[in-house]
């Protein structure tokens, strides 16, 4: 198993000279730890480029600005799979260096990809690895410690084999879509799309209006909902532990709901011991003042949709409608119309003003067509008034 180990920037010379080549494809990689901090710790960076294989260990002195930099000005493929925490790596890192881009112009992933080709969602690599190539991977590195030093040679041909594999795959889904010139332009605007994505950068405003039992909560509940999140976001950025260390999103809820705020009450409720002796009154604070400050501004949240069993059967109907869809274009059904995407068009049709859902927008769109007969039927269920 050939590969170029670079653990300085003395060994940077030939990776370097294959990025400025104009490459063909670029195949990527990231293996990284996360389990105890807010932020991703980037321990393995793996690059396939027309064929050669390089491990940059970024946990040693290997500056990588100039390599990010060639990765996301690429002109050709960049590949990977299952993306999504790659690119947050990358996209995070391609900011910090100040970059005018954030993400490659070609960025492909073969997990997004297979919904398109195959209508199969989620699907691992080591499933497309032996369905298109006949090859059995090892699953056995893929809780592996990658801060550890030396590699093992498990964990070599591990990464290894994370991306030798990757531009075969994309050439058969190349060839498969080929007839099929409409999917093939749905999924790369879907692409573009996720890339632009991994570039957001998370915000608290926008995440209470996602949580799982808030739809039953009234305006004051809400404010304090909002408010522990914005705290909890800066805690844990500032001290860099993740986002369930400092209070799960059920707890949350139901410290909101209970609206009972001492030590005591947060233990009971579900906060960890030391996080509720350490931050206690700090958060005790927080919610009281998000509790009395009517001004504070809050939405209803995607989680109001579901109060409503009124409208289960219309919700159960866009469903079904979204699936026969997908189902004749043979896409994934769920990457069509997910429980989110699904939400995400009843609270429009329920609570926005002229607002087009994500399913009524782009691809998707274009693929379902007019919705306008369920969006009127909600809205007359719920006794909104309907816009001529």
């Amino acid at each position: 198993m050939n590969y170029i180990f670079i653990e300085s920037d003395a060994q940077l010379t030939p990776l370097m000279d294959a990025l400025s080549a104009d490459p063909e494809y670029i195949s990527f990689d990231t293996e990284f730890l996360r389990e105890r901090t807010y932020y991703p710790i980037l321990c393995l960076l793996q690059l396939c480029i027309d064929g050669r294989v390089f491990l940059v260990d970024t946990l040693n002195k290997v500056s990588l600005d100039k390599i990010i930099s060639a990765l996301v000005n690429a002109k050709c493929p960049v590949i990977c799979h299952a993306g999504s925490e790659d690119m947050e790596i990358i996209t995070g890192l391609a900011r910090k260096f100040g970059l005018n881009r954030l993400y490659p112009e070609k960025y492909y992933d073969l997990q997004t990809a297979s919904s398109f080709v195959d209508g199969t969602s989620n699907v691992g690599l080591c499933t497309l690895v032996e369905k298109y190539l006949g090859i059995v991977l090892g699953k056995t590195e893929t809780r592996s410690d990658w801060s550890q030093r030396p590699l093992t040679e498990e964990q070599i041909s591990y990464a290894v084999e994370d991306v030798i594999y990757l531009k075969k795959i994309y050439d058969i889904f190349s060839e498969k879509l080929r007839d099929r010139p409409e999917v093939a332009s749905f999924l790369e605007r879907e692409l573009k799309n996720e890339a632009q994505h991994y570039t957001e950068i998370r915000n608290a405003d926008t995440t209470y209006l996602k949580l799982k039992g808030t739809g039953k909560l009234n305006s004051k509940k809400l404010r304090i909902v909002h408010a522990l999140c914005t705290l909890r976001q800066q805690v844990c950025e500032y001290d860099d532990i993740p986002l369930s260390f400092f209070i799960k999103n059920t707890v949350l809820v139901k410290l909101a709901d209970a609206g009972v705020f001492n030590v005591g009450s947060l233990i009971k409720t579900g906060v960890n011991g030391q996080i509720a002796r350490k931050y206690g009154d700090l958060i005790i604070r927080t919610a009281l003042k998000a509790s009395a400050d009517k001004s504070r501004p809050v939405l209803k949240t995607f989680d109001a949709v579901n109060q409503h069993p009124e409208l289960r059967a219309v919700k159960k109907e866009v469903e079904n409608y979204a699936k026969k869809r997908a189902g004749e274009y043979a896409i994934a059904k769920d990457l069509v119309v997910s429980r989110r995407l699904l939400e995400d068009f009843m609270y429009t049709t329920m609570y926005t003003d002229s607002s087009k859902s994500l399913i009524e927008q782009g691809w998707r769109g274009e693929m379902l067509g007019s919705m306008d007969s369920f969006r009127k039927r909600i809205q007359k269920i719920c006794n909104i008034p309907r816009e001529d």
